[in-house]
């Protein structure tokens, strides 16, 4: 490749930005930065340590309704994925893999949220060989799976956000088992995502979900695991399917912002009554079923980045005036971008950005510094 072909490439895959702090570009490469180069319908990917070698592997939830093979992608430790292992020994209709040490044996296990099927625990070991595997949870519309320590003792609960049915803690024994299970929210809510913060500041963990066709909730945590307390915010008809939760304004109280599908995303900004009637409106209505926050630039002011259904994703780089400069990601493609995660992939110091696409190659973008 000569120079001029190389510059017209960097050209026609890269997205930059001026700012007075600093240059930004989202790097794909036109397409050579992928996870895997399979059309499955991937509901979701989670980075994560699996291998315990210092970088972030790929964890990717494939099938959403339909039965198809999740996926281990290893990190060559420069941000390439050229090695990949199943995860399971059968196909499931998945939405979420994520990881953790659940049995504290020093290894790191996977957990995977499932569609009207059984949820599965595979349990590492030496070599990632996942042979011992658990079920948790009910046989539910599962959508969505976080792990954090609800109950404060040390170990890692499971919380599953369920559509049309009970939203599900189950608490971890510590030794890797799931038996109890404390529900939350009604059979009839249709939450698709529960992001789990101390929202309140009082020491107990507290859940804040993404509902789709009525207003999003906060659920307060009172000590003893109780979510009676419940906030609701948002829009009733809104379609909301992602929340994240930071403080923007930087006045020690944190706001959440809320991805839509079909309405405007906003911002809600929190207060020291946990009101939230503050609202900042992004400026165009997109289809949007993933929202993450980050500093992608390192710059000191938060920036957000918004997945999108069939139409060009975004990255919203935070100003120190508390706006926002868009940048669209590839021009070229309208795919249907069911998650985005963040994390630093190569190991530079700068946030990249993975896209979980439903039926084409799942893509992810460097953050580079110019």
């Amino acid at each position: 490749m000569n120079k001029i072909q190389f510059y017209i490439l960097l050209f026609f895959t890269s997205i930059s930005v001026n700012s007075f702090s600093q240059e930004v570009t989202f790097f794909n490469a036109d397409g050579f930065f992928s996870i895997g180069t399979q059309s499955n319908r991937t509901a979701s990917i989670t980075l994560s340590d699996i291998d315990q070698d210092g970088d972030l592997d790929a964890l990717v939830a494939n099938g959403r309704h339909w039965a198809e093979q999740n996926y281990i992608y290893y990190n060559d430790g420069n941000g390439g994925f050229k090695l990949s292992q199943p995860i399971g020994k059968f196909l499931d209709a998945s939405y979420a893999v994520k990881s953790a040490d659940f049995n504290n044996d020093g290894f790191m296990d996977i957990a995977v949220a499932n569609d009207n099927i059984a949820n599965k625990i595979y349990f590492g070991s030496a070599n990632q060989n996942f042979e011992k595997e658990i079920s948790f949870g009910s046989i539910s519309p599962s959508r969505n799976l976080e792990i954090a320590d609800i109950d404060n003792d040390g170990d890692f609960d499971l919380i599953l956000s369920n559509r049309k049915a009970e939203n599900e803690i189950c608490i971890n024994d510590g030794k890797g088992n799931f038996e109890n299970i404390i529900t939350f929210g009604n059979k009839s809510d249709q939450t698709i995502q529960t992001k789990i913060v101390d929202i309140n500041k009082d020491g107990f963990l507290d859940l804040i979900t993404a509902e789709r066709q009525s207003k999003n909730k906060i659920y307060l945590n009172d000590g003893k695991q109780n979510f009676s307390k419940v906030i609701e915010f948002g829009k009733e008809e809104d379609e909301s399917r992602s929340v994240d939760v930071a403080d923007f304004d930087n006045d020690g109280f944190l706001d959440i912002v809320v991805g839509n599908l079909g309405s405007k995303n906003s911002i809600y900004f929190g207060d020291i009554n946990l009101k939230f009637n503050r609202i900042y409106d992004f400026k165009t209505q997109r289809s949007t079923s993933s929202i993450k926050v980050a500093d992608l630039n390192k710059d000191g002011y938060l920036d957000i980045v918004e997945g999108n259904s069939e139409e060009r994703n975004y990255v919203y780089l935070g100003q120190e005036n508390g706006e926002f400069i868009e940048i669209g990601l590839r021009e070229d493609l309208k795919d249907d971008t069911y998650n985005i995660e963040i994390g630093d992939l190569n190991n530079d110091g700068f946030p990249d950005i993975v896209e979980s696409n439903s039926g084409t190659w799942n893509l992810y973008y460097r953050t580079r510094k110019k």
